[in-house]
């Protein structure tokens, strides 16, 4: 970075420092994850403290000291108000920010996480179901990041996955998840591969239903997802990347225990 440079970018988390400072991750497209302090942030009258807070999206000028970066002059460019205004919505939306917080090293840009992070917080504050979102989100993070697996193929066989619809064809593989959507593929987070039914050990992996599996195909390529997709093959998408990414990162994300409490308590009303 130059001595002083503009740039956008989105608070991922925030920490104190000192009686009046705090210091932010702050991602951007550029230059990746950035160390900031915001100086007077937490002055009963800064403006800096709401400004910096986590989810704003802000252009701001970063200026380089001997030691440490700083924010000056933050100008606000999205705050998300919707997410800010409903619990679920708020815990999951600052989820994926401390979740990639954790996964990307300082200073590595990495435009398409970012881009993703971006697309994921617009689709929950339009109304796209949070497990939709979360969903899409973490397993293009995997891919981004190259953690991926192959969910083309078998990562022992190497044969392609098969999709299978019939009553027949589902009455050989070793468990059914649906009669519609029957398991093709069962995942191993500590082995890191996704492997067919003849290829899948004994024990139990994380099964992958038909639809959840051309759900993974079509969505991480890139691009804008499409959000018409069933939530429990996105629930369960989810649930195996979080489990996936606790292997494979040795990144343990304990958010899920806390909205998953949530959703049993809007779901009791």
């Amino acid at each position: 970075m130059a001595h002083e440079t503009q740039t956008e970018g989105i608070v991922l988390r925030r920490w104190y420092a000192g009686e009046y400072d705090k210091w932010v991750s702050f991602l951007t497209p550029e230059y990746g994850k950035l160390r900031l302090r915001v100086r007077g942030a937490r002055k009963p009258k800064s403006k800096m403290g709401m400004l910096t807070e986590p989810l704003n999206l802000l252009k701001t000028r970063v200026i380089e000291g001997k030691v440490q970066r700083l924010i000056a002059q933050p100008q606000l460019v999205r705050s998300y108000v919707r997410l800010r205004s409903d619990l679920e919505l708020l815990s999951v939306a600052l989820a994926l920010c401390e979740t990639l917080d954790r996964w990307l090293p300082d200073e590595h840009a990495e435009p398409e996480a970012y881009a993703t992070l971006i697309i994921a917080l617009e689709a929950l504050e339009a109304g796209v179901p949070v497990e939709q979102a979360a969903a899409w989100a973490l397993w293009r993070w995997l891919a981004v990041l190259g953690y991926c697996p192959d969910v083309e193929r078998c990562g022992k066989c190497g044969a392609e996955f098969e999709f299978i619809g019939g009553d027949a064809d589902a009455a050989k593989l070793p468990r059914v998840a649906s009669a519609s959507s029957p398991t093709v593929a069962q995942l191993f987070p500590a082995e890191g591969w996704l492997l067919c039914p003849r290829c899948a050990p004994p024990r139990d992996g994380v099964p992958i239903t038909s639809d959840e599996l051309k759900l993974l195909q079509k969505s991480l390529p890139g691009g804008r997802p499409s959000w018409d997709t069933r939530p429990e093959a996105c629930r369960n998408l989810m649930l195996a990347a979080l489990r996936y990414a606790e292997c494979v990162l040795e990144s343990p994300l304990r958010w899920l225990e806390f909205w998953e409490r949530l959703s049993a308590l809007r779901e009791r009303g």
